[in-house]
């Protein structure tokens, strides 16, 4: 009976002595401490393993500590590493067999001749006469033979009842050869067993003969076992029982290995048989022969059979067909036993059947066949194992039972001899529990046969005893330790209901250890018993049951096959649909993955599971999820994630489920996910809403219930929600739009690649010197704007399509305006924004759609037909194209390769353009006309990066333009709701009023350090130039590819003199020549759609160790050891340690008086850069970080002045590549994260790239956490935009990090670092983006507050604005301390609230009291210092716990300053004898916890300045140098303006 306790795979008692393991030794040591500290106290002291008082107080510190950003396995997007399934796959290939062989046909031979002994045979007295367990003298012999024949029939048919058998008793040669062929033929390409008794012949000949009779039986005959190796083919099983059988096995095999030799040398069969040796159509190469063979002998060349009375003169056929009987027999006879009345009569009488397990006979051939397994699994090579004992059941029997022939008849010095040859086994320990389980069964035979009272069988201890030793192999082993000896038992364990729940939940605790045990459990044989067990219905196996096809599913997910087949789906959908309490959401999560496994790419199996309605399980369970999870519930991540993988898995590619899910508006029910807190719910909803995009034809006609057009209409719908995604912080979200695209640009082609045409014809008039839209050749149809019908695009694309033909011309003539086919007024759709240049920007405050199909908006869509036409019309096609470009030039190269793979499957690609650093750092930064707004504006399909790194001084150049905008909506944020991306609607002046206007901006210099995206063109997949960068230089300016240096002659030559001539002659130029390099023949071979990545990662979580401890552990080790991509686990011992350090480093800074000063031992460091843009000082280690102009990263060791590690913050290295660009990356903004632990890189780019490295301080281990763009990149037609140099802000104990620039640069984005998305958008107000170019708007710095929640952002005005983040976007107060670009401020110096000091390029500095603001006209400024009165000051920082404040100048002049103003010190490098000279100053940065300044410019060397206070410096002695001699150090307290500043 089964026990009615509630399944569990894991309890008290076997978690506290699993801490205990010998494996905890290899662990780290946080590992180890966590699992000691879980122990009871009394258990701990008695083992005297830990002190629980420092344990405890290790534990409360380091509950104090952060956990840290970007810590989860998810965090590594190097991009190098390969699928790592592929071990997975490896695995699965050595468990499951190719094919399964039965023996279908058997072939008895019999040579008796009884009453006639062989003339080779001397047989003793009493010797051995049984055969078949029948005495052949006992009755005649005619007889006899027959009734031996029928009982070795009647033995065989037992293990195999459905075979065809065959019998020819005493027979001749032709005899043999007719049964041969016959059994050959019935079997076809099964295998055949022959069986050859050859007790009434002679021994076989050395020749390879054996011996038959003539058909008067008055001569022996030798037969070659060649003769019959031809007749059977293959495969064959041969037993051979005679003596001397070993020369049969030696002449078999060399007979086997001449055949061979014959046939590759294509000589015919010498004996005419053309079907024999090759067995018919099963063996493909002859070589098959002697591998699809199975031999088993019963003795050697050179011995006889035993003749022992004890034992039947067939015992080797005994021993093969009834092994119970002459075991028992055997048993009793070497027995004490046999004294005590336990007769040979007796044993025969035991009661019950072989197939009932709860009877005597039956629980002793379950006994036996679990010994002899598991002796098999232990002593064989597991590819032998899986051949001999699980790909045939007859054969896997025979092999059972000759591992006890063995046994037995080695201990009459006879040896049986199998090909393939085992090991011996007859000493394995097994067989003594063999003997145990006998002996306890036989002493219960007299009472039970001869007692007159019924006295009921006592089961043997045997399995309990096992599974108790499995038990205690859990607790210690591993997969470095021999595997446990007792999983064969656990197998055969699963087919007693009494011990069934305890073999399930142990057999569930070795699944979890991991891939490999899988794989044992698997090569074992577990596969069908589990799958039998999907059939029952006992409550208290479900959970278990689950969690074991996890794991299965998680190694090999081919099983789904064997699933369907049984109707495996039932059983998890019916658990998943379960009001059981007891099943946790963690169980029902494994559930859905079973059934997404089940769905993944097998039709049948989404078929059933959609009939069982699994669509509305999965919808029932989500929305209570969801409803738990906006309530503040975590508990169920796991389960939404799988509820949505396992929808995306039932609809993908299944058009009449997909038709189900539209009708139950599963788009609507997932709109709420894409915005939800937790990434991986993000992932997992955009790869269920890209699974609704159909991507095969419909050869079916329309789906049911649904029309074509309604569902490309539902397809935009979803586009339209997918769009916003862009810009989402997790790599992982935006690799799974990636891959939506890709099905959105397939199934959607026609008017996919009419996009791609359209960004081309603009592309091609651009670099033909001519903006879109304008000059005679830009007609109707390549504006920008212009939705009007459109020939089917030349490049190849599927125009056969008529459905979608037909949907793109109604969509067209729908959008069509009434005048010459431009959109007029701005409108929307649900989803959809449209302005006067159809324009489309994703709004957050539109629904998706309505119910009765209405259009919710607030603009007005009097324009188009339908929602649909709005969102065609409204350039849908055109955006999801820009956003497939953005995530191609994704800063995160695993985003960046399926946004490739995406535009790959159109037929699309990112050609790389080689830039001329020379020729754009010399561009004229002089007024230029119009067209060359258009130029940068659509950088993105003309060879410009995408987002324009500008320095200060350019975007100071800007001259001021009027331009008209409307009012922008402002959408409310919230925790749960991540805002979306949106791009303002502007509503674009022509090119001629641009061109026109005496104000135009000048184009500023575009310096190398600006190409931090490659710069490229769109252009048709060619088969054979595919991934060929076009070259650009001034030698090729005429060239099919795009001339770079030609629109580099634009903007030196269109503001001179000559502009006009230019103009006319950019016209003239040819349209096809321009654009040739943009089109050409599409790749014939369909293109494979990317995989999910959100479903590949999600599926290896459930290979991982999921039961505590344990779970924990292998977590702590895998990290250790690189299995996964999280940060490796702190020593909690260096953690408390660096918690203690932190806080007395404040308290001395913050103890440092007035009177600090800048020591004369500076040292410095030659960081082997031409430059220095950004700084980092480790916090707790020599280091400090430098970056140079290029993007490079150096970690030097000041105190060795040696560099540990170089790398390229982007990824791509510093050197050029063939036919790329060389990679270059302007970087402004520099952190570490997660200091008390190892630490992460945080750099911010110019471009709005964040990029996260761990192991950064690492020699060549550094690996790319995360990235993502903080900031819009300038799209194409924006052509007011110039995308501005991002600015960023972190405040690390709320994790929110602000960014501002690019494509909107008067707007705050604030990140949740933790839940990885934008929670939040700020408009500064009186910085609008065409207010840049009017009057120096723009965020040019960002400042946050370190406790409170405040931000300040300053302008390029000079305007510095405070904003309460809790409050509305309102400015709280606003102050103008200067009516010029500031070149930087520094909120709370020191750690004073309510303070802020500004500073100007012309060595001002101000010091501003927010408290003093007020509508009375207080500015706030209670202080203004001139800090360098030749101006150039070039760089400021201040300590953030020190009241230090330091300045810079490019003049090599540094000062210290305190928050009041004071000067405290001053540095300049004037002496001419300097050995290394301190270069211009450009970047300044404070040690955060230490008294120390470094500081970087424009040549190769850092400079670090100790600071100390004036009492410490007049105490202490002055020390050595390290490094070459200082600058002379002058000091000046009395003024403001020391005499000797500069």
């Amino acid at each position: 009976m089964a026990t009615a306790e509630t399944p569990t795979l894991a309890n008290d008692d076997m978690d506290e002595e699993r801490q205990r393991s010998g494996s905890l030794a290899s662990t780290t040591a946080l590992s180890h401490q966590l699992s000691l500290s879980a122990l009871p106290d009394e258990l701990a002291r008695r083992l005297d393993l830990v002190d629980q008082v420092k344990v405890s107080e290790l534990v409360d510190g380091l509950q104090l500590v952060h956990a840290g950003f970007f810590t989860e396995v998810r965090h590594d997007i190097q991009g190098d590493d390969a699928d790592k399934s592929t071990q997975s796959q490896g695995i699965v290939s050595k468990w499951r067999q190719k094919e399964r062989l039965k023996t279908t046909a058997v072939a008895l031979v019999l040579c008796l001749n009884i009453g006639v002994d062989p003339p080779d045979v001397i047989k003793i007295s009493p010797c051995a006469r049984l055969e078949c367990w029948v005495d052949p003298l006992s009755m005649q012999p005619p007889k006899a033979l027959d009734t031996i024949g029928k009982n070795l029939q009647a033995q065989y048919e037992r293990w195999q009842p459905r075979a065809k058998y065959k019998m020819h008793l005493d027979p001749t040669m032709d005899d043999v050869k007719k049964l041969a062929v016959s059994s050959r033929r019935a079997a076809k390409n099964e295998r055949v067993l022959f069986h050859y008794n050859g007790h009434g012949v002679p021994r076989p000949t050395v020749n390879g003969e054996i011996w038959v009779f003539n058909k008067s039986y008055t001569q022996y005959i030798p037969m070659s076992i060649y003769d019959l190796q031809a007749w059977l083919g293959t495969p064959c099983i041969f037993v051979f029982d005679c003596s001397a059988a070993g020369l049969i096995v030696n002449s078999f095999k060399a007979f086997a290995e001449q055949k061979t030799q014959e046939i590759d040398n294509g000589e015919p069969p010498c004996n005419g048989v053309s079907s024999g040796y090759a067995g018919g159509p099963h063996t493909g190469s002859p070589q098959d022969g002697l591998s699809d063979c199975i031999l088993l002998a019963a003795c050697g060349a050179n011995e006889l059979l035993p003749q022992s009375p004890h034992v039947p003169a067939d015992v080797f056929t005994a021993c093969l067909t009834t092994p119970i009987k002459v075991a028992l027999r055997w048993f009793c006879s070497r027995s004490l036993m046999r004294q005590e009345g336990l007769t040979k009569e007796l044993i025969d009488r035991i009661p019950g059947k072989q197939t009932d397990r709860k009877t005597p006979l039956g629980e002793l051939n379950w006994i036996f066949t679990a010994i002899t397994d598991t002796i098999a699994w232990n002593m064989l090579p597991r590819s032998l194992f899986q051949r001999l004992f699980r790909q045939d059941l007859l054969v896997a029997s025979l092999f059972r039972n000759f591992l006890l022939a063995e046994r037995i008849m080695r201990a009459s010095a006879c040896c049986p001899i199998s090909y393939p040859r085992l090991p011996p086994t007859h000493h394995h320990p097994m067989w003594q529990a063999w003997d145990m389980a006998a002996e306890m069964c036989l002493l219960q035979l007299p009472d039970m046969l001869e007692s007159e009272v019924e006295v009921e069988f006592q089961p043997s201890p045997f399995f309990n005893e096992q599974l108790t030793a499995f038990e205690l192999w859990l607790e210690h082993g591993s997969d470095e330790k021999k595997p446990p000896e007792q999983l064969p038992i656990v197998l055969q364990v699963l087919l007693s209901q009494v011990h069934r729940l305890r073999a399930l939940v142990l057999l569930g605790r070795f699944l979890d250890m991991g891939r490999w045990a899988v794989d044992l459990a698997l090569s074992v044989g577990i596969f069908p018993y589990v799958l039998k067990l999907l059939q029952t219905t006992a409550p208290d196996l479900r959970q278990t049951l689950v969690f074991i096809w996890t794991k299965i599913l998680a190694l090999d997910k081919t099983c789904q096959v064997d699933l369907v087949k049984d109707s495996g789906q039932q059983y998890f959908i019916h658990y998943l649909d379960s009001n059981d309490s007891t099943s946790s959401t963690d169980s029902r999560a494994q559930a859905a993955f079973v059934l997404a496994v089940i769905c993944d790419g097998h039709p049948r199996g989404q078929s059933l599971a959609a009939g069982a309605g699994l669509l509305g399980v999965c919808l029932s369970h989500l929305r209570h999820s969801m409803a738990s999870l906006s309530g503040g519930a975590s508990g169920a991540l796991l389960l939404i994630k799988w509820l949505c993988l396992c929808l995306g898995k039932l609809c993908q590619d299944m058009p009449e489920v997909t038709a189900m899910a539209l009708r139950e508006r599963v788009p609507e029910q997932l709109a709420g996910l894409l915005t939800a807190s937790h990434p991986e719910l993000r992932a997992a909803a955009v790869f269920t809403l890209g699974a609704l995009v159909q991507v095969s034809d419909n050869e079916s006609g329309p789906l049911s219930g649904v029309s074509e057009q309604d569902r490309l209409a539902a397809e935009r719908a979803i586009a339209c929600q997918l769009l916003p995604v862009t810009y989402d912080g997790s790599p992982l979200v935006r690799a799974e739009l990636a891959a939506a695209l890709a099905r959105l640009a397939t199934g959607h082609v026609v008017l996919f690649k009419d996009a791609v045409h359209e960004q081309q014809r603009n592309a091609a008039q651009i670099l033909r010197g001519a903006s879109p839209g304008s000059g005679p050749e830009a007609g109707p149809g390549s504006a920008p704007g212009n939705t009007g019908p459109r020939s089917a695009p030349s490049g190849g694309g599927p125009s056969s399509v008529p459905a979608m033909e037909r949907a793109s011309s109604s969509l067209d003539e729908a959008s069509k305006s009434e005048g010459n086919g431009h959109v007029d007024t701005g409108v929307s759709s649900p989803g959809v924004q449209t302005s006067a240049t159809g324009t489309f920007s994703p709004l957050l405050s539109v629904s998706i759609a309505a119910a009765d199909g209405s259009i919710h908006s607030p603009l007005d869509a009097g324009s188009y037909a339908s929602a649909d036409a709005a969102r065609v019309g409204g350039g849908l096609y055109k955006h999801l194209l820009q956003a497939a470009c953005t995530l191609a030039t994704d800063p995160a190269p695993k985003v960046a390769r399926l946004g490739k793979a995406a535009l790959r499957v159109a037929d699309v690609e990112l050609a790389p353009v080689s830039v001329n650093a020379g020729q754009l750092s010399s561009a004229n930064s002089a007024s230029v006309p119009s067209r060359m707004h258009s130029m940068v504006s659509n950088s993105s399909f003309l060879g410009l990066p995408s987002s324009l790194s500008m320095s200060r001084a350019s975007s100071q150049a800007l001259a001021p333009h009027t331009s008209t905008h409307p009012s922008q909506p402002q959408p409310s944020a919230s925790k749960w709701r991540s805002l979306a991306w949106r791009t303002s609607s502007r509503s674009l002046a022509s090119s001629a009023s641009i061109s026109s206007s005496p104000s135009s901006p000048s184009l500023p210099n575009l310096p190398p350090d600006a190409l931090t995206r490659k710069p490229f063109v769109l252009r048709m997949v060619n088969g054979e130039n595919m991934g060929r960068a076009p070259s650009i230089d001034a030698a090729q300016s005429s060239s099919r590819t795009p001339s770079m240096s030609r629109m580099h002659s634009l903007y030196s030559s269109a503001s001179g003199p000559n502009a006009a001539g230019t103009s006319s002659q950019l016209q003239q130029h040819d349209e096809d020549s321009a654009g040739s390099s943009l089109h050409g023949p599409t790749q014939t071979a369909d293109t494979p759609l990317p995989p999910s990545p959100v479903y590949k990662d999600s599926c290896e979580h459930f290979s991982w160790p999921l039961l505590e401890p344990q779970a924990s552990l292998w977590r702590a080790e895998a990290t250790h050891q690189g299995w996964l991509g999280g940060c490796i686990p702190p020593d909690p011992t260096k953690m408390a340690s660096r918690m203690r350090e932190k806080e007395q480093s404040i308290q001395r800074c913050a103890q440092l008086g007035s009177g600090a000063r800048l020591k004369d031992n500076v040292h410095t460091i030659d960081s082997e850069a031409g430059s220095t843009v950004a700084l980092l000082l480790h916090p707790f280690r020599p280091l400090v970080t430098s970056i140079d102009g290029s993007g490079t990263v150096r970690v030097h060791n000041y105190r060795h002045s040696t560099v540990i590690n170089r790398f390229h913050v982007t990824g791509e290295g510093a050197a050029e590549r063939k036919g790329e660009a060389k990679a270059m990356a302007s970087v402004t903004f520099l952190h570490q994260l997660n200091e008390v632990q190892d630490g992460l890189l945080l750099a911010g780019t110019a471009d709005g790239a964040l990029r996260v490295w761990r192991n950064y301080a690492h020699k060549a281990e550094q690996r790319l956490a995360t990235a993502w763009q903080a900031v819009p990149v300038a799209q194409a037609h924006s052509s007011q935009y110039y995308p501005q140099q991002a600015v960023f802000a972190l405040n690390e104990a709320s994790g929110r990090l602000y960014a501002a620039g690019g494509a909107a640069p008067s707007t705050v984005h604030t990140w949740d670092m933790s839940q990885e998305c934008c929670t939040q958008q700020t408009h500064v107000s009186g910085s609008d983006d065409d207010d840049m170019s009017r009057d120096g708007g723009g965020v040019q710095h960002l400042a946050v507050a370190r406790q409170e929640p405040l931000m300040l952002a300053g302008s390029f005005n000079g305007l510095v604005q405070l904003y309460d983040l809790r409050q509305s976007q309102k400015a709280a107060a606003s102050v103008q301390p200067h009516r010029t670009p500031m070149l930087g401020m520094v909120l709370e110096p020191g750690g004073l609230s309510n303070q802020l000091v500004t500073g100007t390029s012309w060595g001002e500095l101000k010091f501003i009291d927010f408290r003093m603001v007020g509508s009375t006209g207080q500015t706030g400024v209670w202080k203004t210092v001139e800090a360098h009165s030749k101006g150039a000051m070039s760089a400021m920082a201040a300590h953030p716990y020190s009241s230090l404040l330091a300045t810079a100048t490019a003049t090599q002049v540094l000062k210290l300053w305190s928050p009041r103003g004071e000067q405290q010190g001053v540095i300049r490098a004037t002496a001419p004898f300097l050995a290394q000279r301190v270069g211009p100053v450009n970047c300044l940065e404070f040690h955060p916890y230490r008294l120390l300044l470094a500081s970087g410019g424009g040549d190769p060397i850092i400079a670090l300045y100790p600071i100390v206070s004036a009492s410490a410096e007049h105490t202490a002695a002055p020390a050595a140098s390290t490094g070459s001699p200082g600058p002379v150090l002058t000091t000046d307290t009395d003024s403001c303006r020391p005499k000797s500043a500069s």
